[in-house]
């Protein structure tokens, strides 16, 4: 069974029968990756489930979002069978944003869910399709905060105060440390109402974040849910609680939230592959060996090439694949030498890296 199954299952429950589990977050954390203000242009509105449904419904046919491969376009289906049920047929959605700033490199969004029960859920989108939100997971690598990380802290502190009662703050993918970031950094008085964090196989931070006293104040109430290949939730780290959980894909595809395997109230549990760690330790080493002013160098690098293809999704990227490719190629003659020198070094030490972690590693998968 896998998420829309558990909805099946479990959705005649309410929450004063069985109280908010994992799998409840990561059905929310998945939802903020609907385009709300798309369906509703009134702002600091509330809305029912149910309206979303039938909204959604008169634009769109579920039928052809079932045959999408695709994880953020197949979510609304969650709604389907939500909206059934006892357990959320009533939950409100309010305090939907969306920001996106090609200049800011800044992909945000995020949504309130008020639970039948009155439980906040403060739910963190994750990184979608555009070329800029993929910019700014980049940028994780060499700067301590981004200016979607920023805006976060001052969501959370604002609905915060529109709310009654205890919150839980959560997210899937980029999302998810989003909802780490907003948690350590709100307002004390904020995050004494927060009684759980989730991050749903979000990358984590830099050192001078988990040392920091703000974070160390938050670090008990994070849980990370994994899947067994997590690609994405390995990379840089948090330190917090860590849940490893079955999934019935395979590889990257791991990180669709949808294919997580569940029984009737938890997740199947399962531990880290051989993948998985071989992820954390080669880019950890890479990461090492690249001081910060080269890494923002290369990812300036390689998105510049990217953006000169005038491309705003990777969808739109790959609709003229041969052409874009052919674009890039020629910006990446065109660059300085010193650039295009500095850029073959960095893949050239990634290669090096992740070699010598496969070949440590393939002896460990052997013996087992």
């Amino acid at each position: 069974m896998v998420l829309l199954d558990y909805l099946k299952w479990r959705n005649d429950v309410n929450f004063s029968v069985a109280s908010f589990n994992d799998i409840d977050n990561v059905i929310l954390s998945c939802l903020s990756y609907m385009d709300f203000g798309e369906l509703f242009s009134e702002q600091n509105t509330s809305y029912t489930l149910k309206e979303v449904f039938e909204r959604f419904c008169k634009k769109y046919s579920f039928e052809e979002i079932r045959e999408s491969r695709q994880f953020i376009k197949r979510v609304p289906l969650l709604l389907e069978d939500m909206v059934l049920g006892e357990r959320f047929k009533d939950t409100r959605i309010v305090h939907y944003t969306d920001d996106l700033d090609k200049e800011k490199i800044k992909q945000f969004a995020a949504v309130t869910f008020v639970l039948p029960d009155g439980t906040n859920y403060i739910s963190f989108r994750g990184t979608d399709s555009t070329i800029t939100g993929w910019k700014e997971d980049f940028l994780l690598s060499f700067m301590p905060e981004t200016e979607g990380s920023k805006e976060a802290v001052d969501y959370l502190n604002h609905v915060s105060n529109l709310l009654e009662g205890d919150l839980i703050i959560g997210g899937h993918s980029k999302g998810g440390n989003f909802a780490m970031y907003a948690s350590a950094f709100c307002d004390e008085i904020v995050k004494a109402r927060i009684a759980r964090v989730y991050n749903n196989d979000g990358p984590g931070f830099r050192e001078e974040i988990i040392d920091s006293r703000e974070y160390q104040e938050i670090l008990p109430k994070i849980c990370n849910i994994l899947p067994q290949t997590s690609i994405i939730g390995q990379l840089l780290s948090n330190n917090g609680e860590e849940k490893v959980i079955k999934s019935n894909a395979t590889g990257l595809f791991q990180h669709d939230a949808m294919t997580w395997e569940v029984t009737k109230d938890k997740f199947v549990a399962d531990e880290l592959d051989a993948f998985s760690n071989f992820v954390k330790v080669s880019l950890g080493s890479w990461l090492e060996k690249i001081d910060d002013e080269t890494r923002q160098s290369v990812v300036s690098t390689v998105f510049s090439m990217i953006e000169e293809t005038e491309a705003e999704t990777f969808e739109e990227f790959s609709d003229s694949l041969f052409k874009n490719t052919r674009i890039m190629l020629k910006g990446l003659v065109k660059l300085p030498k010193e650039r295009r020198n500095e850029l073959m070094g960095a893949l050239s030490t990634l290669v090096q890296v992740s070699g010598k972690t496969a070949f440590d590693t393939i002896p460990k998968i052997s013996s087992k």
